[in-house]
C-alpha cells in the first residue's frame, strides 16, 4: 500500500509496517490509497499533532467486496454551496434531500462532489454539509474547491494556507483511493489557497502518485476548476483517463487525446449554462466509461419517478395545435438522442437543421438534417464535442471551397472549434480550430456576412473567410469564456459584428478587421439575451448586479434602443421588465420580450409602453441559474403573423395574440421547452429538451 505524508510516498513492507519522516512545520496529516475491495474501519488519514515527534498512525481496513466489483457508477456532483444562516439557496437540510433523492433515483455506487461545497468555507458550513453528506448512505468523497477557503482568505496575506477548516472537517485537500480497476486521485488546483511550500509539495505529490501506478491502470483526476492545457497535457502522459470538474456551474464534455474532460452542472440549483440542476452519472466498466447527464426532477420521491430530461419523450405530443383560423396537425415526430436545450431547429428550404449536444459519452454531438415535410433523416454530421447553439446557414454568388455558390451550414462546438457544412449533402467543406481550442467554453451561435463566418465567445472572436476557412481576424474583448453564455454575435448590413460582453458592455465590430466602431457601456451577466436587430436599430436589454454603466443604470430590468451604425442611445426604457431578459424578438414596432421571471411581455419599440403581459407556469426542471421551484422563461418568443409562440419551461407551447397578449392556444408537452420553435414554410418545428423534434403544419 501507498502512505504519504502529502509530499513523499513510501510502501509498506509485507507486514504492513511503514516509515515515513514527518516534518512538524509542514505535514499536518498522514493518508493512505486505500485499495479497491476494502474500506477503512475508521478514516484513511491521520491528523498529526504539534509534538515533535510521532509515535505512528496505523489504519485498520476491513474487506469491501464492493468496491473490488470493476463495473459500479460514480454520480459527479459540484459547486452545492450550503449555507447555514439563510443566505443562499441551499440549506444542509436541502442537500440532505437531494442526496437522497439522488441515491433512490440513480442507485449510484459511491459520490463525488468536486468542489464549492459551502459558499464560505466556515466551520458552520463545512459541518453542516458533512452532516447532509453522511446521510446520503453511499460513500460520497469531497473536493476542496476555493469558496470552501474564502473565509480564510478574507484574512490571510498572499502566502498563508486557507484550507485548514476543510482539513479540520474533511480531512486532506489530495489524496488518491483504487475502486475497481480505476485509481482516482483527489487534487486541489486552486493554487492561491496554499503557501508557496504546499504548492511545490502537492505537486511533488501528483507526479509521485500517477507515476507509481502500474501500467494499465487507468488514473481518473478529481478537481474543482477546469485542468489548465499544462495538467492536462501532464496527466495524460501518466495514463490519465478521465477528469472530473465543477466550477463553472455547466456541462461540457471533450477529449485531449486519450483523456476524457467532463464537467457537471450544479447539484441543488439551475447551472449558469441553464442546465438543470442535477449530476453527471458515470459507469465504469472493463470496456470503458460511459457517461450521461442526470437532471434532479422537482417531483423526486424516495419511490422511482419519471423523469422528463432522462426518460423517454412524452408518448403523446399536442395532436393539433391552433394559430388564430389556422389549425396546425402534427406531421411527424422524430427522436433525437439529445436534448434540445438552447439552441432552435433552422429552417432552410425544405430542411430543418438541429444542433445535437448530448454532452455524453460517447455522445451524439454535431448536426442533424431532416426532411422538414417528412422528418426523415437526410444526413448527421458528427463534432467531437457539443453545439451548443443554433447552426447558421449561408449562401455565396462566390465559390464557396468548390460549393459555387451552394447553402452551407456553420456550427460551432463548445469546446471551440468551427465547421462548415454542405447542406445538400452534409459533408464538411472545411473546419477551423478557434484560439486556445479545445479548452473554450462556446455557446454562441455563428454569424456571417456572406464573405466570412464570425464564430466565438466573450475570450475571443474570429473571423473566418468562407471559402477555405482561413481566420482573417481575431478580437479579444474579454479574458475568458467564464461564465458561459448564450449571447451570439448580430451582423449589421455586412459591415459591423455586434456583441455583447458580459460586465464589459455593447460593441460593434468591424467586418473587414475587428476593430472597434463603437462601444457603449452596459450592465450585462452571462445570464442575459442577445442583442437583436430591428432594421438599423439594436435593441438590447440590460442585466448585471455587478456594474454600474451609463447607459442603464445597472438596473436589471431595463431596455434599450441603440442606433446600429453608431450606438447611439435612441430610446432607454427603465424598468420595462420584472427581472433581466432571456429572448428578445422585434417585429412590426413591439418588442416582445422573454424572463427569469416566467413571464412574456410586450412593448412599443417607440415609446417602451408595455402593451400587455403573460405569466407562465411552474418549471418542470430547474434550469434557471441559481434558483430553484420558480418559473421561468428561457427561449425568445416567435412573433408569426396576429400571434406570437411562446415555448416555456413549465412544458407548454403558447399560443398568444400578439395585439392583446390573450392566449389563444396552449398545447403541454410534458417536458421543459427551452429552445424557441423554428418557422417552416408549412407550419413550425419544435424541440423539447426531452430530446424529440416535432413538427406541425397547417392544414389548408
Amino acid at each position: 500500500m501507498l502512505v504519504s505524508n502529502g509530499d513523499a510516498i513510501v510502501h509498506t513492507a509485507p507486514d504492513g509496517r511503514y516509515t515515513l519522516a514527518i516534518d512538524p512545520q509542514q505535514d499536518r496529516y498522514v493518508f493512505i490509497t486505500v485499495p479497491a475491495g476494502y474500506r477503512p474501519r475508521e478514516r484513511f488519514y491521520a491528523l498529526l499533532d504539534d509534538s515533535p515527534t510521532q509515535a505512528g498512525c496505523d489504519f485498520p481496513l476491513l474487506a469491501a467486496p464492493e468496491r473490488a466489483r470493476t463495473t459500479f457508477r460514480l454520480a459527479h456532483l459540484s459547486d452545492t454551496h450550503v449555507v447555514i444562516d439563510g443566505s443562499g439557496p441551499v440549506s444542509q437540510e436541502m442537500l440532505a434531500r437531494d442526496l437522497h433523492d439522488l441515491v433512490q433515483t440513480a442507485a449510484p455506487d459511491l459520490a463525488i462532489i468536486t468542489g464549492d461545497l459551502t459558499n464560505m468555507g466556515t466551520i458552520e458550513e463545512l459541518e453542516g454539509y458533512r452532516t447532509a453528506m453522511e446521510s446520503a448512505g453511499i460513500p460520497v468523497v469531497s473536493v476542496f474547491g476555493g469558496h470552501d477557503g474564502n473565509i480564510e482568505r478574507r484574512s490571510s496575506n498572499a502566502d498563508t494556507v486557507c484550507t485548514r477548516n476543510f482539513e479540520a472537517t474533511l480531512g486532506p485537500t489530495y489524496y488518491s483511493f483504487d475502486w475497481g480497476g480505476y485509481h482516482f486521485v483527489v487534487y486541489a488546483t486552486e493554487d492561491h489557497y496554499f503557501s508557496a511550500a504546499g504548492r511545490a509539495r502537492k505537486e511533488r505529490w501528483l507526479q509521485a502518485d500517477l507515476a507509481r501506478q502500474p501500467s494499465g491502470r487507468a488514473s481518473v483526476l478529481m478537481l474543482h476548476t477546469a485542468p489548465d492545457a499544462d495538467l492536462l497535457a501532464r496527466f495524460s502522459r501518466l495514463g490519465g483517463a478521465l477528469v472530473l470538474h465543477g466550477h463553472w456551474h455547466s456541462s461540457r464534455v471533450f477529449t485531449a487525446g486519450d483523456t476524457l474532460v467532463a464537467s457537471a452542472p450544479s447539484f441543488c440549483f439551475g447551472g449558469i449554462d441553464t442546465r438543470p440542476r442535477g449530476c453527471r452519472l458515470i459507469s465504469f466498466s472493463p470496456q470503458g466509461v460511459e457517461t450521461a447527464l442526470h437532471a434532479q426532477s422537482r417531483s423526486a420521491k424516495s419511490a422511482r419517478k419519471p423523469n422528463p430530461a432522462t426518460d423517454a419523450p412524452n408518448p403523446q405530443p399536442p395532436s393539433r395545435i391552433a394559430i388564430g383560423a389556422e389549425t396546425h396537425s402534427l406531421a411527424w415526430t422524430r427522436a433525437l438522442g439529445s436534448p434540445l436545450h438552447r439552441a432552435a431547429p433552422v429552417a432552410f428550404r425544405d430542411n430543418v437543421l438541429v444542433s445535437l449536444h448530448s454532452e455524453r459519452h460517447p455522445g451524439r454531438d454535431g448536426v442533424l438534417c431532416v426532411d422538414s415535410h417528412s422528418g426523415e433523416e437526410r444526413w448527421q454530421y458528427a463534432t467531437a464535442a457539443a453545439v451548443k447553439h443554433s447552426c447558421a446557414v449561408v449562401t455565396s454568388s462566390r465559390d464557396a471551397a468548390g460549393a459555387g455558390g451552394a447553402a452551407l451550414c456553420a456550427a460551432l462546438t463548445v469546446s471551440g472549434e468551427l465547421h462548415l457544412i454542405h447542406v445538400a449533402t452534409g459533408e464538411r467543406a472545411w473546419s477551423a480550430a478557434l484560439p486556445s481550442h479545445p479548452h473554450r467554453w462556446v455557446c454562441s451561435a455563428p454569424a456571417h456576412n456572406g464573405e466570412v463566418i464570425v464564430a466565438g465567445s466573450k475570450a475571443g472572436y474570429g473571423a473566418y473567410a468562407l471559402a477555405d476557412g482561413a481566420q482573417r481576424w481575431y478580437a479579444a474583448p474579454s479574458d475568458g469564456d467564464e461564465w458561459p453564455l448564450y449571447i451570439h454575435p448580430q451582423v449589421y448590413r455586412d459591415e459591423l459584428c455586434i456583441v455583447l460582453v458580459q460586465r464589459r458592455g455593447i460593441l460593434a465590430l468591424g467586418m473587414a478587421d475587428g476593430g472597434i466602431v463603437w462601444e457603449r457601456d452596459l450592465p450585462v451577466e452571462y445570464y442575459c439575451a442577445s442583442p437583436v436587430l430591428a432594421g438599423d436599430l439594436v435593441v438590447v436589454s440590460s442585466a448585471s448586479p455587478h456594474t454600474g454603466a451609463s447607459l442603464t443604470g445597472g438596473r436589471a430590468g431595463d431596455l434599450a434602443v441603440l442606433a446600429a451604425r453608431t450606438g447611439n442611445v435612441v430610446n432607454h426604457f427603465a424598468n420595462a421588465l420584472p427581472g433581466y431578459a432571456t429572448g428578445v424578438a422585434v417585429q412590426d414596432g413591439r418588442i416582445y420580450t422573454a424572463t427569469a421571471a416566467g413571464s412574456a411581455h410586450c412593448h412599443d419599440l417607440s415609446t417602451g409602453a408595455e402593451l400587455w403581459q403573460f405569466q407562465c407556469g411552474d418549471d418542470l426542471l430547474d434550469m434557471t441559474p441559481y434558483r430553484r421551484k420558480i418559473r421561468s422563461l428561457l427561449a425568445a418568443p416567435v412573433p408569426r403573423g396576429e400571434h406570437v409562440l411562446v415555448p416555456s419551461c413549465d412544458g407548454h407551447l403558447y399560443v398568444l395574440e400578439s395585439d392583446t397578449g390573450a392566449c389563444a392556444d396552449r398545447a403541454n408537452f410534458g417536458a421543459p421547452l427551452s429552445a424557441s420553435p423554428c418557422l417552416t414554410p408549412d407550419g413550425f418545428a419544435l424541440g423539447t429538451y426531452a430530446g424529440s423534434l416535432y413538427s406541425y403544419q397547417a392544414n389548408r
